[in-house]
């Protein structure tokens, strides 16, 4: 048997032989714990980041028409993202942990320090709370600013 500290990927291995053969004495159980804990953090960390993603590009689409030459870019972007967002979703259901709300709201702020950083126009031009719901952000359909021809 190995120990976290000395082999992690080994640990991982050996933690998964000993729950699959119900060896629970030679589980580690607070690591294994932590573990977990960390892999929730990971997960949640990696749905946050691609919400602030999607919500820069629908901002730079809303905010931005000038930029029609990019639009093509940022459209591909969403639709990207809008997926690898349903994938974390679908795996996982319960990531918001009843808070979906508070996370849309926070991470839309800092996508909008962004817009403005990455724009160069003044903060100000962006709403100062999300426009739209979150419903409205991971629908296939939705780009905000770019009519449909």
């Amino acid at each position: 048997m190995f120990t976290i500290e000395e082999d992690f990927h080994s640990w991982l291995m050996d933690q998964a032989a000993a729950l699959r053969a119900r060896d629970y004495e030679s589980l580690d159980w607070d690591h294994l714990a932590e573990e977990l804990e960390l892999m929730g953090a990971r997960e949640r960390r990696e749905l946050r980041s691609e919400l602030k993603i999607l919500l820069l590009h629908l901002l730079k689409l809303k905010f931005q028409p000038g930029l029609r030459h990019r639009q093509h870019s940022w459209r591909n972007s969403i639709v990207e993202v809008r997926e690898q967002i349903g994938d974390i979703i679908k795996d996982s259901p319960g990531i918001f942990q009843g808070k979906r709300d508070e996370v849309l709201a926070d991470v839309y702020l800092r996508a909008r320090d962004k817009a403005a950083r990455e724009s160069r126009l003044p903060r100000g031009t962006f709403p100062e709370t999300c426009p739209w719901t979150f419903e409205q952000i991971i629908d296939s359909d939705f780009f905000p600013g770019v009519t449909k021809t």
